[in-house]
């Protein structure tokens, strides 16, 4: 008796899955970015960098592309294929897990350190900026939305590092993998830090000055749905 084998499954139909959801996701976070960036409670950081990384996401696939094929030693194509699935994992998971992460401990600690250092309320506002960069409270000066952003990338980077590598890890040896997660992102993430950094410079030293003469000071943080209405 002949047993009837299922079809495989052929790789170019796992990326097109992929690609619609990542379309998905793309869409519903850019009809959300308005939203977000009205909102009198703050601006969730989530919907202004999560655009802003499928915008860039074809020129990322190609650097880091470019990179496997020099680290890897891979052909052109088998090297699109394998930056193209990495970084569309990271993009679609890892940046929205890694901001909720990082949202619910500013939650967590914010308050709690207002409360205990009451001081910190008169700190410049870059001090605060790691503490409050996932889920900005609601301000005015620009500067501090791109100094946000730059921090960022950094608990960014380390997300999509383990995530590519991870998926990297099914073509080649993890070590080879791992290997070239860390070179590409440094290429990637190393360029956003640097930009955004000197974005938030340019920003800072171009605002119209303050008629009080007072420095700018710690934002107040996101307020906190009150749990007993």
């Amino acid at each position: 008796m002949t047993i009837p084998q299922r079809p495989m499954r052929r790789p170019h139909d796992a990326c097109r899955r992929l690609a619609a959801a990542a379309g998905i996701s793309a869409g519903v976070a850019i009809l959300l970015w308005p939203k977000a960036a009205l909102a009198n409670a703050g601006i969730p950081m989530i919907f202004l960098v999560w655009p802003a990384s499928w915008i860039v996401f074809v020129p990322v696939v190609l650097v880091e592309a470019a990179v496997a094929r020099r680290v890897l030693r891979l052909p052109t194509r088998e090297a699109i294929v394998l930056s193209l699935a990495a970084n569309a994992w990271s993009t679609l998971a890892g940046i929205p897990v890694t901001w909720a992460l990082l949202t619910v401990i500013e939650m967590a600690l914010g308050p709690t350190l207002l409360t205990t250092l009451p001081e910190l309320r008169a700190a410049p506002a870059w001090l605060l900026i790691p503490l409050y960069a996932p889920w900005l409270p609601p301000v005015k000066e620009r500067w501090i939305g791109f100094a946000a952003a730059a921090f960022l990338c950094v608990p960014f980077f380390f997300a999509s590092v383990w995530i590519e590598a991870r998926s990297a890890g099914r073509r080649v040896p993890a070590a080879d993998a791992l290997r070239w997660a860390k070179r590409a992102n440094v290429a990637t993430y190393g360029f956003f830090l640097v930009a955004l950094a000197l974005a938030a410079l340019v920003a800072r030293m171009t605002a119209p000055a303050r008629t009080d003469g007072a420095a700018t000071q710690a934002p107040r943080p996101p307020p906190v749905a009150d749990s007993s209405a």
